[in-house]
């Protein structure tokens, strides 16, 4: 011990000792609470202990969670919390807070803490806190620039932006894509298609995907997609792609329609010149097969930016208010005054 002289100053001693280790730990948490869930966060508060017990201000924290009860016999296989989200301790006595980010929805956590002083003594365990994130709702976005661009006589290419986790936010699950003779524009078109059976894994929200199907039994198909969460909500439909095959420029479905039906005619449009695609009286031989030959209606006659083109069809004749009359008819797509292809197109009562 330090002994003083008369002076008021330190004498000397032969039985002088340094100043003693720190050995007292801080105290043990005992109101760590959960609030404010969310579908992905827990927000966590509690009161700070000190460094020696309830005095002072400690060093640090260690908070972990788990998905089930925190003990000391599972302390050590609980997952610490990311670092970014532990706060410096305040003084003895002032509240704490933070948030834990990135969980899963719907799901039950299990967090505690403990709390080191600058001796790197540690407390015991805090009591454990419990908490339910959230279900989350939100749906992945629909995707609606879809693209399907022929490669080869059996593989198409598609591309279109990434929707996020919840509508245009974070990162999808999976992708369902399908494809089909047929438009794929409601709910039993789509269960009716062919599923592609591998499909790429999603990436971020507003990030590029290109995807290749291959294996196409036609050179003419109809590509749509849905997207879904890691919660199991879906997208809706995304739009219609049309794929035309090397070589095709115009494609009808079905070709024959009643009154009142609609005709989905796929068309590749110049990049150059106007496009025209037009409704011709049948006859038996079509021989000049020219773009301006018998002209019933002009469907389109637009300049367009190049790439393949989907249009509706139901042969109503807006200028005198009625269907067209019932019977054969040729369908043609025109780039400029060059005939491309031409397709028949039928309507019956």
């Amino acid at each position: 011990m330090i002994s003083c002289g008369d002076d008021g100053k330190p004498g000397k001693s032969d039985d002088i000792i340094g100043p003693q280790p720190d050995t007292i730990p801080p105290a043990a948490v005992t109101d760590l609470r959960l609030r404010a869930p969310t579908h992905q966060t827990l927000a966590l508060a509690w009161t700070a202990p000190g460094d020696d017990g309830h005095t002072g201000t400690a060093e640090c924290y260690d908070i972990r969670w788990h998905k089930s009860m925190i003990t000391k016999d599972n302390w050590e296989q609980a997952t610490p919390l990311d670092p970014s989200a532990v706060p410096t301790p305040k003084p003895c006595g002032e509240i704490e807070t933070t948030v834990a980010r990135g969980l899963d929805s719907s799901t039950r956590y299990y967090f505690a803490l403990k709390t080191i002083d600058d001796a790197a003594n540690e407390s015991t365990l805090s009591n454990c806190a419990s908490g339910t994130t959230l279900q989350e709702s939100d749906p992945p976005a629909d995707v609606t620039d879809l693209v399907a661009t022929a490669i080869d006589e059996t593989s198409f290419e598609l591309t279109w932006t990434a929707p996020g986790d919840d509508w245009m936010s974070g990162t999808a699950t999976a992708y369902d894509i399908r494809y089909s003779a047929w438009p794929i524009v409601d709910e039993t078109a789509w269960a009716g298609a062919l599923p592609v059976t591998e499909t790429p894994s999603p990436r971020p929200a507003a990030e590029q995907e290109s995807f290749i199907v291959t294996g196409m039994s036609s050179p003419n198909n109809f590509f749509a997609l849905k997207t879904v969460d890691e919660q199991n909500n879906w997208s809706g439909l995304s739009n219609l792609a049309a794929g035309l095959g090397i070589g095709e420029d115009l494609w009808a479905v079905p070709s024959g329609v009643t009154i009142g039906e609609t005709m989905y005619i796929v068309f590749r449009a110049s990049n150059s010149n106007f496009t025209r695609v037009s409704l011709h009286e049948y006859f038996w031989w079509w021989e000049d097969k020219t773009c301006g030959d018998k002209i019933v209606e002009d469907i389109v006659l637009e300049t367009f930016p190049g790439g393949v083109h989907i249009i509706t069809y139901d042969f109503y004749d807006d200028e005198f208010n009625r269907y067209h009359p019932t019977g054969y008819y040729h369908l043609s797509v025109c780039w400029g005054p060059i005939m491309r292809q031409w397709t028949y197109a039928v309507l019956s009562e």
